[in-house]
């Protein structure tokens, strides 16, 4: 697909194209693991892997070159802006490659089966994701302006990946009973995942370094005497038709940072790329299989029914098995500016009192279905 971008009209206002020496993406990877059975038969697995990233995948915009003024803010971000004398006149952006990236996973589990019929299995997941531009999007400039940046935009800067969980733990249980003589067996069986947040970044709405982005300015979290000095903008108008004062935007901003775990830790400095988890979520879900075994001489037929149920938590209660979300986007931006000649003018919306809010989507719902099968 981004090769494809390239096709693209230069009478649209942009270029696309790709570096003369790109390669394709090349990674080296070690991996190291082992089984070891202790004599009680739980046997204990453990896996870590390695990967370093040769060839990576960035794209950049020559459009832009080094940032040289300073951002006027009033407060502690001194960022690099992008004066015009820093930047040509047409978007070009170039899918190239960089060596800057890496992840490290180490998993452990642990089983048992026992005589009576019963399985159980726990493992924990840990992973470390970095690289310099999580690339989201299919389109060349989409890739652009969704890595969220810091003062130079064409910099590969190492950070905290958009992709993967941090921790997972996994359970997994079973119990099979057989009865009839053979003919009928009853297989119950239960998965429970408990997962730390999906990774989402803080960005300004709109475009604080004048480098024509709208999407990937991370935000400067102000201490409350900052905020002070903030200039407002003196003529929003909510969704409902109030004007909200400049005061009101500050008090109901500090409330915001100080609602936010994350945010209040980061008082008088950057938000760091990636840096917001979604709270943690879990997941239970439960199979009920039943087996009717048919022999016609030497040969055994099956019929298996099976009933699922996909988050049992929420179909007992409401409150269970739900996610929070602050973006579904990976960029979430919950104040904007106007660059307004390096003299910046915030916009911050008093409805907005918390970071998180309950998915309506099919994941915050219990599902349930019913399937069959021959087994001949």
């Amino acid at each position: 697909m981004w090769f494809g971008n390239q096709i693209a009209d230069p009478t649209s206002g942009f270029y696309c194209t790709t570096d003369k020496n790109f390669r394709w993406p090349q990674v080296w990877r070690s991996n190291l693991g082992t089984d070891i059975k202790i004599p009680f038969g739980t046997i204990f697995t453990i896996d870590a892997a390695y990967t370093k990233d040769i060839k990576g995948m960035m794209v950049r915009n020559y459009k832009l070159g080094t940032p040289t003024g300073v951002l006027n803010s009033g407060t502690g971000d001194d960022r690099k802006v992008y004066l015009p004398t820093d930047q040509g006149s047409t978007n070009a952006y170039v899918f190239t490659n960089t060596n800057v990236g890496y992840q490290f996973n180490l998993s452990i589990q642990a089983q048992q089966s026992f005589k009576n019929g019963y399985y159980f299995m726990a493992a924990y997941n840990y992973l470390i994701a970095k690289d310099p531009s999580s690339i989201s999007a299919e389109i060349s400039s989409d890739a652009f302006d969704r890595n969220p940046i810091l003062n130079n935009a064409n910099a590969a800067i190492l950070s905290t990946s958009l992709y993967g969980n941090t921790h997972r733990f996994i359970f997994a249980g079973s119990r099979k009973f057989v009865y009839g003589k053979g003919k009928y067996a009853t297989t119950f069986s239960s998965f429970h995942s408990w997962n730390s947040g999906n990774r989402f970044a803080y960005i300004y709405g709109k475009d604080i370094n004048n480098d024509g982005t709208a999407s990937n300015d991370v935000l400067y979290v102000p201490t409350d005497a900052e905020i002070n000095n903030m200039n407002f903008n003196p003529a929003y108008v909510d969704v409902l038709g109030n004007i909200q004062s400049p005061a009101a935007q500050r008090q109901a901003f500090s409330q915001f940072i100080a609602q936010d775990k994350y945010l209040r830790k980061r008082r008088g400095q950057y938000t760091e790329k990636y840096a917001g988890e979604t709270p943690w979520y879990d997941q239970l879900d439960v199979r009920i299989l039943q087996d009717f075994n048919f022999r016609s001489g030497d040969k055994v037929s099956t019929v298996q029914i099976s009933l699922d149920f996909v988050n049992l938590g929420n179909l007992i209660s409401s409150r269970w098995g739900i996610r929070k979300y602050a973006t579904t986007s990976g960029y979430f931006q919950p104040i904007s500016v106007d660059y307004n000649n390096n003299n910046p003018v915030y916009t911050f919306d008093p409805s907005l009192q918390s970071t998180f809010i309950t998915s309506p989507d099919l994941p915050s719902r219990w599902q349930m279905q019913i399937g069959a099968r021959y087994i001949f």
